[in-house]
C-alpha cells in the first residue's frame, strides 16, 4: 500500500456499473484499517495530486483527517481551504468518495480537509457533536469545533491556507456541523454549506452574516423529520427544515424577505433577495433526489442513487470563488 492516501488507490480507480456504486461503502471498509497501515504523515509529505492521512492533538485525544491538495498546490501559494464533514456513522473517506469533491476541487484549486468524527470505533462508524445530534458523541459533549479550529490553524500555520478563504462544508449530520461552525466561528469562515442537513438545535447568534448554501432532496426528510421532535424547535424554528434556515440567514444578512425562485429541470433554486453587497444565501432543492449527495456516489452497496445533476461539489466550490473573508470581518 502506497506511503500516501493516494487517489490513485481510492479514488482514480473508479470502477464501472454496479461495482461503482458500492465503492463508496467498499472505501469506508478498506479505511476502517488504511490509516493504521499507511501510518500517521507528517504535513510535509502533502504533495499535489495526493491525499494524505494526518492526525492532531486535541484535549489530549489524537483526531484524524485526510487532506488532499489539488495539482495547483504546486506553485507555492496559499490555497483555499474547504473542511468537508462526513455523515452519521461515515469516515472522512466516504465523503470524499461519495461527493467526488476532489474532482471538483482540482479543477477549482482548493485544498480539501476531511475530518473524521469519533465513536466507539477508531475509524469507521463515526459522528459529530451536532448539538441536537449525534448519539455518543453529542451525549459525551466532543468538542468537534475546536477540532476543526486546529486543522485550520495546523494549516494555515504550514502556509498551505489563505486564512481568508476558509470554507465548511458538509453531509446530513456533518452539514449540521457546517452550520454551526457559521453560529459559532462565523469570524473564521468566509461561506458554509449544508447538503441533507439541517441546523442544529440550539442558539444560534453569529458574529457576522455568513454566506451560505443549502442543498435538500424532494425525496428527503430524514433530518428533517429527526428535528421535528427536538424540544427547542419551538424556539429555533430554523432546526425544523432548510426552508426555515435559509429565512435565519437572510435575516442575519439583513436581506429582504420573500426569497426569489427559479426551476430548472435537474432542481428548484430559491435565493435571498436583495441582499447588502457579498452576503448570499441559497436552497437548492434537487428533484426526485433522496438522502445522498446530488452528482455523488451511494452511500452504501444497494442504496438509494442520487440524482446525476446538479454537481453539487462544483456547485459549492462556485459558490464559494464568489465569497472570501476581508480584514474587517475576522
Amino acid at each position: 500500500m502506497s506511503r500516501s492516501f493516494p487517489s490513485a488507490f481510492l479514488l482514480r480507480l473508479r470502477p464501472a456499473g454496479a461495482l461503482a456504486r458500492i465503492a463508496p461503502a467498499v472505501v469506508l471498509l478498506i479505511s476502517a484499517g488504511c490509516g493504521a497501515l499507511i501510518g500517521v504523515r507528517p504535513l510535509s509529505a502533502a504533495r499535489p495530486g495526493l491525499t494524505t492521512y494526518h492526525t492532531i492533538e486535541i484535549a489530549g485525544r489524537s483526531r484524524s483527517f485526510l487532506l488532499h491538495l489539488p495539482p495547483a498546490a504546486a506553485a507555492g501559494v496559499p490555497l483555499p481551504l474547504v473542511l468537508m464533514f462526513h455523515g452519521y456513522q461515515g469516515n472522512g473517506a466516504t465523503l470524499m468518495a461519495e461527493s467526488r469533491m476532489n474532482d471538483a476541487a482540482d479543477r477549482a484549486g482548493y485544498a480539501v480537509a476531511y475530518p473524521d468524527g469519533s465513536g466507539r470505533f477508531k475509524y469507521a462508524w463515526l459522528s459529530w457533536n451536532a448539538v441536537s445530534c449525534c448519539g455518543v458523541v453529542a451525549e459525551r459533549h466532543v468538542d468537534d469545533i475546536g477540532f476543526a479550529d486546529a486543522i485550520v490553524r495546523r494549516l494555515v500555520s504550514a502556509g498551505r491556507v489563505n486564512p481568508d478563504r476558509v470554507y465548511a462544508a458538509g453531509f446530513s449530520a456533518g452539514g449540521m456541523i457546517a452550520l454551526r461552525l457559521a453560529c459559532t466561528r462565523a469570524r473564521a469562515y468566509a461561506a458554509v454549506a449544508d447538503v441533507a442537513g439541517a441546523m442544529p438545535d440550539t442558539a444560534c447568534v453569529p458574529a457576522r452574516a455568513v454566506p451560505t448554501i443549502l442543498f435538500q432532496g424532494e425525496d428527503d426528510s430524514d433530518l428533517r423529520d429527526d428535528q421535528s421532535v427536538h424540544k427547542h424547535h419551538k424556539a429555533f424554528p430554523w432546526s425544523t427544515s432548510l426552508e426555515k434556515a435559509l429565512d435565519f440567514w437572510a435575516r442575519v444578512g439583513k436581506c429582504e424577505p420573500g426569497p426569489l425562485r427559479d426551476t430548472t429541470s435537474a432542481y428548484i433554486r430559491q435565493r435571498a433577495r436583495e441582499c447588502p453587497d457579498g452576503m448570499d444565501v441559497t436552497l437548492i432543492t434537487v428533484h426526485h433526489h433522496p438522502h445522498a449527495w446530488p452528482g455523488g456516489e451511494s452511500a452504501f452497496p444497494f442504496g438509494s442513487q442520487p440524482a446525476p445533476e446538479p454537481d453539487a461539489s462544483a456547485m459549492i466550490l462556485d459558490f464559494f470563488s464568489r465569497h472570501a473573508l476581508v480584514a474587517a470581518e475576522r
